[in-house]
């Protein structure tokens, strides 16, 4: 939460705001922007910063009302608070002694540009400023531009002040007064086009700033992609400023216009949101489900302890024929027509009582259990089923406990079938494996549903703080091992809730965020401290954290660059990426109508890819109303997403055409996707991943009517917080460089997940976490 200290009515719909943001105001430069978020359910909004205070620790901004986000921003007072508030972010201006500069700024414009004026004159420049707008009214902060520059003139369409005209006039008129060496130009799209038109006459470069939609500001989602010099640029991360004469001004005419009929429908109903500011109260945890037994008060050394009294007269009370000859639990579902209309209920409803003690039996209790070697946390598998097995709920949550931070989380989403349930020695004798994914949730939601949540031990206090950027699944369990050695433990996130790609990357019908928030607040517990609106490297650098004495830094910042394929017409309108779409709908809950965050929804959507976000992506689609077709262009048997989800998509609907992939989309007259030009594949040889490689079979295309698709063919670690790291060794695509104890080139930071794999699944990213966690403890106890 950010105050308002100061609020000044420029005009009618134009508002000066300062705002307390230390951190932003202590690091921001000219050029850069912030993400605010008015309201719990509140759009994420990009806004230039226009001035900053760094002894009063406030930044200042300009608003025009022009929508529903801006106008809720515009309507609260002096002493109010901003929900969120977070930056800096995009690339400064690039300031240098260029000679003589004219600075054009239209309308609001002219707050984002006084701190480039005033830039540009510190450096020695002679600058040449103009002021436009349709009327008096809308020419703002005279006073400040005149000060800072050496010529000013004032340009209005209608006359009311300075000069009549618009904004090219003024900068002609300087152009033809003097020799000029670089031209700037701030404003509305349509102001910044002409602006580029005229210099482009006059050989003149000129840098403009373009504040297209976002929805994170980071580089996570795609949302604010454009064609900059015949290249797809981020605006949020290679911008906000280009060279306007490199800019497609018709593709991004288009795209501003993108979510206008969503916007308007929004306004329709603006006292709906306005009254609906506030979130939703905790959801209250309850079971039916009874234990039969006195919870057991035993140490984890006796939960865990093979050779245990309670563990060996289990063992003897079934013979291990009749624990094979037991079949596999099938998990309860809902029923596929009905759950493909409900995107908050989960698909899979859990063990019941009697089933989870029924599969539990089915575990052998192998004296060399290789599904432990399986898990890349190294749960003690058998100690916990064991436990579920004799009746003690709460025994075997606490064993999951001791080693894995998300125990819920995993029960859900980890491949299991890959990973521990591959090394079952079921298989061996070709029968299922014990079912240790279902296992896992049901204690885990047993002990969080029954209210009696046990903590794990904590060492005393060391004194001793480590520093964790991102709070996604490598983060969380560095994190929980980190507190429970005694550390004190900082975890900052960019965005403005916990839990980085388990919130805005997995929908709820897979994994609620209720659930996630449950491990969260048990990490707070434990003494973890959060800190959201905070980028590390942006709000924050690595050397201020050392400075503030963090002895060690886990950077856990994930993948979240989205991929794209590069292919003719991809930056048409409505086709997004699997990023921006799921973050929309898991985290801004944008399909909500009481929310803020925009969303068009698709009726023939296409998805392209065939992991898991690809089957995320067509399955929330489905949801919210579309017909769904999944397009990947391998064979089934190639698609790297889970058997289930596979499974639970084509009960859902989603129609797959595999050996295809996207050669082209076409638009219509408004720059919106149409139809999607497919090119049919055939299999060939295996490429380094033991998959057969897609190959197209010449001349044979297929064309399918779409107007909305999803990419979901990978993502790239986002380069925003290894770049800002001096002296560290990056690898293929900015991935961070580690040794085999997750250590970087600089000693004091290590690194884990998809920041060093480049993508991967939950578990590994937390078997990263627990593994950086060993070992910055036994560096920083010599």
């Amino acid at each position: 939460m950010n105050k308002i200290i100061r609020k000044e009515q420029f005009s009618e719909k134009v508002f000066l705001f300062d705002i307390e943001a230390p951190l932003i105001a202590k690091s921001r430069k000219a050029g850069n922007f912030v993400i605010i978020r008015v309201g719990d359910k509140g759009e994420r909004m990009p806004l230039t910063i226009a001035d900053a205070d760094t002894d009063k620790g406030t930044i200042t901004l300009v608003v025009q009302e022009v929508g529903l986000s801006s106008t809720k921003l515009c309507n609260l007072n002096e002493g109010d608070y901003v929900t969120d508030v977070v930056g800096p972010l995009g690339n400064p201006t690039h300031i240098e002694k260029y000679g003589t500069v004219i600075c054009a700024g239209g309308g609001v414009g002219v707050a984002p540009m006084l701190p480039i004026i005033k830039a540009l004159k510190a450096a020695g420049n002679r600058v040449l400023s103009v002021l436009a707008g349709r009327n008096k009214d809308l020419i703002i902060l005279e006073d400040e531009v005149r000060a800072n520059s050496d010529e000013t003139i004032i340009m209005t369409d209608d006359g009311s002040k300075g000069e009549k005209g618009v904004v090219t006039i003024g900068i002609e008129k300087f152009i033809n007064q003097e020799h000029i060496d670089k031209v700037f130009a701030i404003g509305p799209a349509i102001m910044m086009k002409f602006s580029c038109l005229l210099t482009q006459k006059y050989n003149l470069p000129t840098d403009v700033s373009l504040n297209t939609i976002m929805v994170d500001g980071t580089g996570m989602c795609g949302a604010c992609r454009l064609t900059i010099g015949g290249k797809t640029k981020f605006v949020c991360i290679d911008g906000p400023e280009f060279d306007g004469a490199l800019v497609d001004w018709d593709e991004m005419f288009k795209r501003m216009g993108t979510f206008k009929g969503a916007e308007k429908e929004e306004m329709e109903h603006y006292q709906d949101h306005i009254e609906n500011v506030s979130g939703t109260a905790n959801e209250k945890f309850t079971t039916d489900i009874t234990m039969d037994v006195e919870p057991t008060s035993d140490s984890i050394d006796v939960l865990t302890d093979r050779n245990a009294e309670w563990r060996k007269e289990l063992r003897s009370s079934m013979k291990p024929k009749e624990r094979t000859a037991i079949k596999r639990a099938l998990m309860p579902e809902l029923d596929p027509i009905y759950r493909a209309t409900t995107r908050l209920e989960e698909v899979n409803k859990g063990l019941t009582k009697e089933m989870a003690l029924t599969e539990s039996k089915r575990c052998l209790d192998c004296a060399k259990p290789t599904c432990i070697e399986g898990c890349p946390v190294s749960i003690n598998i058998p100690s916990f089923i064991k436990n579920i097995e004799r009746g003690q709920f709460l025994a075997a949550a606490k064993v999951l406990k001791d080693t894995s931070a998300l125990p819920a989380v995993c029960g859900r989403v980890c491949p299991q079938e890959k990973q521990c349930e591959s090394k079952c020695i079921h298989l061996k004798m070709n029968e299922p494996a014990v079912a240790i994914g279902f296992l896992e949730r049901f204690a885990a939601d047993y002990e969080r549903e029954s209210g009696n949540i046990s903590m794990p031990e904590i060492a005393p206090s060391n004194a001793i703080k480590v520093a964790v950027v991102g709070s996604g699944p490598s983060g969380l369990s560095f994190a929980g091992d980190m507190a429970k050695k005694g550390y004190d433990v900082y975890v900052f996130e960019a965005l403005h809730e916990i839990g980085g790609v388990l919130k805005y990357g997995i929908p709820e019908f897979r994994l609620p965020n209720k659930i996630v928030d449950v491990e969260i607040e048990n990490l707070k517990k434990m003494g973890v401290h959060f800190q959201t609106d905070c980028i590390v490297g942006k709000t924050i650098s690595v050397s201020q954290l050392e400075q503030s004495g963090f002895k060690g830094i886990f950077v856990g910042s994930g993948a979240g660059l989205p991929n794209f394929m590069d292919i003719p017409g991809e930056n048409s309108i409505n086709i997004m990426s699997s990023n921006e779409y799921l973050t929309r709908v898991n985290l801004m809950d944008a399909a909500n109508p009481k929310t803020d965050t925009p969303i068009n929804l698709g009726k023939r959507v296409v998805v392209v890819g065939g992991g898991n976000t690809a089957m995320d992506s067509c399955r929330t689609a489905k949801r919210l109303g579309a017909k769904v077709t999944l397009v990947y262009r391998r064979s089934e048997a190639e698609m790297p997403a889970r058997l289930e989800e596979v499974k639970h998509a084509k009960e859902e609907g989603i129609d797959f055409l595999t050996l295809h992939n996207p050669l082209e989309y076409i638009a219509d007259e408004n720059g919106a996707v149409k139809q999607a030009i497919l090119q049919e594949m055939q299999l060939g040889e295996p490429d380094a991943s033991g998959r057969r490689s897609p190959e197209p079979i010449p001349g044979k295309t297929k064309t399918l009517d779409v107007d909305q698709v999803i990419v979901a063919v990978g993502v790239s670690p986002n380069p925003l917080v290894p770049k800002s790291i001096t002296g560290l060794e990056l690898g293929r695509k900015n991935t961070i460089v580690v040794n085999e104890n997750m250590q970087s080139s600089r000693p004091e930071i290590y690194a884990g997940g998809d920041i060093v794999r480049g993508g991967a699944t939950v578990i590994l990213a937390m078997g990263d976490g627990r593994k950086a966690a060993a070992s910055m403890d036994k560096q920083l106890q010599k």
